[in-house]
């Protein structure tokens, strides 16, 4: 159907199907949380001493924040962002876990803002996503 001036009207897909929703949400999620497992253990050592600057759990975060508000953005809730941010904190949780010898994420520094910080900026995902969507409705 044409608008006045021959220009076609924009057709917009169908929303995707809630299982497509929670299913790339929970996804999205255990991607986020094998990567930013992978990557939270890098750190830079400060002198001698103590101090370490974990920089690969800070960036395991951002790519968390990143990935869960694309997905909810994408899906236009921000409900699904919390659920990528579930997936990947169940994710962190289960190789956290120390059976024998193996446990990928360890009682270090590096481990702990990389755990918490995935309780942390769920949240934070979740509000950005919800303040661009209602920035958009307006």
């Amino acid at each position: 159907m044409s608008e006045p001036g021959g220009l076609e009207a924009p057709q917009y897909p169908r929303p995707p199907k809630r299982w497509a929703l929670i299913t790339a949400a929970l996804g999205a999620g255990v991607g986020s949380g094998l990567l930013g497992t992978s990557l939270h253990s890098h750190a830079w050592y400060v002198g001698t001493g103590p101090t370490v600057f974990p920089y690969g759990a800070a960036l395991a975060l951002l790519l968390l924040v990143a990935v869960a508000l694309y997905v909810g953005l994408w899906s236009e809730n921000a409900w699904v962002s919390v659920l990528c941010g579930a997936g990947a904190y169940i994710t962190a949780g289960a190789l956290s876990l120390q059976l024998g010898s193996v446990g990928i994420i360890t009682g270090n520094v590096q481990g702990s803002v990389w755990i918490y910080g995935i309780a942390i900026m769920t949240p934070v995902a979740a509000w950005l996503a919800w303040a661009v969507l209602r920035s958009q409705r307006k």
